[in-house]
């Protein structure tokens, strides 16, 4: 069984805390974007400050021999601000998203204030190895820790241990989705709708990290740079909207909505639509089939 423990942020924490510093410096920079980057005092304060209040909300729940699991880029504080109220668990941390290099990670002025947070954790998991190799040579570049060997690392007073741990999706599970997916009304229109063409699917988030309008442009050089292959291929990208409040967020809704438009209009033909964009989410089990 798993009991779920809710608390409430006020508007002020939102918009600073998670739309400001977590998704207007923290996301872009780990993603090597720094021109969409952001920084301000009020936001970098909120993201600390809301740590600490997740801390402090989550600390009288915590039994002695817990062992405590964090994820991702909105929580890197977290361990230090319990570390700080006496706790002594275990904590792990995993990483969802890039870590980027020294060069762009010193950009951000928090850069040491991050990377003392994550050294407050017993592991630090990464998602390949070249963002464990970035994080080992912030350390050693900034002179702020030493790679001790076979994961350890010694940095602000504590040994503790990083390493990469790549995930992927339950496939099979989703397999067994697309067999259960035959005979679904919506599988079938579909399949029925592109007349034996074939399709390429891609389902991704609304986001710059995606590289959804450079998949449309390279689709779109390679029906016209193929056009045998043009009225013989459909492109179907699902963008459930993301984050619509921040306005980079909105501006590329907006870019890709055009884009997808204009490559229609330019190739498409009465009975063929080159790309068909679908602008909200599809169940796992329609996707499937």
């Amino acid at each position: 069984n798993i009991t779920y423990a809710l608390t409430d942020l006020t508007d002020t924490d939102v918009e600073e805390y998670y739309r400001g510093f977590a998704n207007r410096v923290l996301w872009p920079i780990c993603h090597y974007r720094l021109d969409l980057a952001e920084y301000g005092r009020k936001e970098m304060a909120g993201y600390f400050r809301v740590n600490r209040f997740f801390a402090h909300r989550l600390a009288p729940m915590i039994q002695p021999d817990d062992i405590i699991w964090v994820h991702d880029y909105h929580l890197i504080p977290l361990a230090a601000e319990l570390r700080q109220m006496g706790l002594k668990n275990r904590i792990g941390f995993f990483l969802h998203i890039p870590w980027p290099p020294a060069d762009i990670l010193v950009t951000m002025p928090v850069h040491e204030e991050i990377m003392r947070g994550l050294s407050h954790y017993d592991l630090v998991g990464f998602q390949t190895d070249y963002d464990l190799q970035n994080f080992a040579g912030y350390l050693r570049r900034e002179g702020i820790g030493d790679d001790l060997g076979n994961g350890l690392f010694d940095s602000h007073g504590r040994i503790f241990k990083a390493g990469a741990y790549p995930i992927g999706i339950e496939t099979a599970a989703f397999a067994e989705f697309a067999e259960r997916a035959a005979d679904n009304v919506m599988v079938q229109k579909t399949r029925r709708s592109i007349e034996g063409r074939d399709m390429i699917i891609g389902v991704d988030r609304l986001d710059y990290s995606k590289g959804i309008i450079q998949r449309l442009e390279a689709y779109e050089r390679f029906l016209t740079s193929n056009p045998v292959y043009q009225n013989k291929v459909t492109y179907l990208q699902v963008t459930p909207k993301s984050r619509s409040e921040v306005p980079e967020y909105e501006h590329m809704q907006k870019m890709v909505a055009e884009q997808a438009g204009r490559v229609n209009g330019a190739i498409g033909t009465v009975d063929w639509v080159p790309i068909r964009y679908v602008n909200r989410s599809i169940s796992r089990t329609v996707l499937a089939g």
